[in-house]
């Protein structure tokens, strides 16, 4: 490339042009201070999420399970490093099978920024009460900076949204049909609120199958929801949103499109991750001493699973350790063997998420740095 001689006086406007270009072209602006963001109501959602999750694990935990802490300290303490080193590289395998549900998707996203996008959003969730917003709008941002259109990623939001909850929907029922299989001993009141909850979350699935696979179907349901969001905009006197069946017809459309394209990572993604995690939660139980087989831990981890949409608390921390531990416990698990279990695999799906994510978050700029290097060359030259 030839270089163009410049006269003095048009090189500062050139440095300046060129770095707006080069400011805008990575996200460099100065960002706007939001003081929604520092508002005496977010200060106080997270003090009482805080004094919530400390009054769960520290009074509720114990007096539900009949674990001190003392004894469930000593039974985390006994895990030998190797092991514990096994169980990290366990967990790491499983998220890096959600990647491809990731990566299925969104088309060209690869298997790497799917387990940094997937880690990044995790570990940003998890910092905060209704995390979840937080934690779309970062991975948004950085789908952004991989180059995909708002569009793509909305329709990427969704469908990897409805895939989580058909998921999250069917572990009860997995679960209850294991204990099932086995002949687990379940007492009567526990089996009946089982079965219920399993017999919803079936019609659920069924719902939300149905309506991305029968085309007669969604059309009844969308309109039944346009009529339903009318009638609430009414009640809290605003105006109704416009366009909104047409609008989730589209985008119905688009994600009918994109999972019989993407259908082969998104069911075996979805199934090995699940799976995975499910392994590592029985592991996490056997390095401190439980005996429980695959079908009370499986039903223990579809309950935990379950009550991470609990948002008063970070990823339901706090309501999922007492829930996962007490149906343990019920199911004939050692109180304090299950209770170290339950702390362990949050220590690697929740705490671990935090840090790794802001590891992960550092070689993505670094990524994004790199592969952006020649094109600024280019426009310094130019």
């Amino acid at each position: 490339m030839t270089t163009q001689t410049l006269t003095p006086d048009l090189r500062p406007d050139l440095r300046s042009d060129v770095r707006g270009r080069v400011s805008a072209d990575l996200g460099l602006q100065r960002p706007t201070t939001s003081r929604a963001a520092f508002s005496p109501r977010r200060a106080l959602q997270v003090g009482v999420s805080l004094a919530v999750l400390v009054t769960l694990l520290v009074l509720v935990l114990p007096s539900v399970t009949g674990a001190s802490w003392d004894s469930t300290t000593q039974a985390l303490a006994s895990v030998p490093l190797w092991q514990l080193a096994g169980l990290t590289g366990l967990w790491l395998i499983g998220l890096w099978a959600y990647s491809f549900v990731l990566a299925a998707s969104l088309p060209g996203l690869t298997k790497g920024q799917g387990f940094i996008l997937n880690l990044v959003g995790s570990g940003v969730s998890n910092l905060v009460p209704l995390g979840g917003a937080v934690g779309v709008g970062v991975t948004w941002a950085m789908a952004r900076q991989y180059g995909f259109t708002n569009r793509a990623i909305g329709l990427f939001t969704a469908v990897t949204g409805v895939w989580n909850v058909l998921a999250r929907l069917a572990l009860p029922v997995a679960g209850l049909a294991g204990l099932l299989v086995v002949g687990a001993h379940v007492s009567g009141p526990v089996l009946v609120a089982a079965g219920l909850g399993a017999a919803v979350c079936a019609l659920v699935v069924v719902l939300l199958v149905a309506a991305l696979a029968h085309d007669g179907f969604a059309t009844r349901l969308i309109a039944g929801i346009a009529r339903a969001a009318e009638s609430v905009a009414q009640l809290a006197g605003r105006s109704a949103p416009e366009g909104l069946a047409a609008s989730l017809a589209s985008q119905r459309a688009s994600a009918v499109e994109l999972l019989k394209r993407g259908r082969g990572g998104l069911v075996i993604g979805m199934l090995a991750y699940l799976v995975l995690q499910g392994v590592l939660m029985w592991a996490c139980l056997a390095v401190v001493g439980s005996d429980l087989g695959w079908a009370e831990v499986t039903a223990a981890y579809a309950c935990g699973r379950m009550l991470t949409t609990v948002v008063l608390t970070p990823g339901g921390t706090g309501f999922t350790e007492t829930g996962t531990a007490a149906v343990l416990i019920a199911l004939g698990g050692d109180p304090v063997v299950s209770v170290a279990g339950v702390l362990l695999f949050s220590f690697f799906t929740f705490a671990c998420e935090i840090p790794g994510a802001a590891v992960a978050y550092l070689w993505h700029l670094r990524a994004q740095a790199r592969r952006r290097g020649p094109r600024l060359t280019e426009i310094a030259a130019g």
